[in-house]
């Protein structure tokens, strides 16, 4: 089982619409997903109670607010278990990223969101303290432009690098049809170009990101898997 969780200590930046691209895509790939709504406004819980026959048949929504997560996430058996936290910093948030294969942290790509994805960087390596293994972790631009990329967007990006922090090359770029399904149900695949502006920018982005989420698992626990030999 693979836990992935996306956290950020603040919201807007893109972390449910996020999730539920990402469990978009394994699902319609055949691949049983798990996803955990552990956000207050319930989000991913609402979409699936008020479009119950447009959710994946494979897609299991599971809610984790006022509960504890951990134990939400322990008692998943799909091979992937993807987690929505609240924007916020508590301790059921550092419980979730204690649980985490992967750990992905949204921003927009301005000064505000790289210091709150610092943040989080911060509970990532007081957890691995804790329970004292790695947990690996990648930043990555959400809702950003399809178009360009501003110079300040550039420049923290490059200081980001600089400091060594991984950010994966997929953004998640603002899109219509990321939001369409909450509002009228099913995913991103059913979308048509009358209920959404260009659905297939929006799954070629979405599989691109699966792919190299995928791509970072598989190398980081490759790379767990020579340390811990070594």
């Amino acid at each position: 089982m693979q836990v992935l969780v996306f956290a950020s200590s603040k919201g807007g930046v893109g972390k449910t619409t996020s999730a539920l691209a990402l469990a978009t895509v394994l699902t319609h790939h055949g691949v049983p997903v798990t996803l955990i709504d552990a956000d207050p406004n319930a989000p991913l819980a609402l979409w699936a109670k008020r479009f119950p026959d447009n959710v994946p048949a494979n897609l299991t929504v599971k809610t984790a607010f006022r509960t504890d997560v951990a134990e939400v996430i322990d008692a998943a058996t799909d091979p992937y278990v993807i987690v929505d936290l609240e924007g916020s910093r508590n301790e059921e948030v550092s419980v979730a990223i204690g649980r985490a294969d992967l750990v992905l942290i949204p921003m927009k790509g301005n000064q505000l969101d790289a210091d709150e994805a610092v943040n989080v960087i911060r509970v990532i390596r007081k957890q691995e303290t804790i329970f004292r293994r790695p947990i690996p972790f990648r930043v990555f631009l959400s809702q950003t432009s399809p178009v360009i990329m501003d110079r300040g967007m550039r420049d923290i990006c490059d200081q980001m690098r600089e400091n060594n922090i991984p950010m994966l090359n997929t953004a998640i770029v603002e899109r219509s049809a990321f939001k369409s399904p909450f509002r009228l149900g099913g995913t991103i695949y059913e979308l048509s170009e009358r209920e959404a502006n260009n659905p297939a920018a929006a799954i070629a982005n979405a599989e691109a990101f699966a792919q190299e989420v995928r791509d970072t698992l598989i190398a980081t626990q490759t790379k767990q898997e020579v340390s811990a030999r070594g």
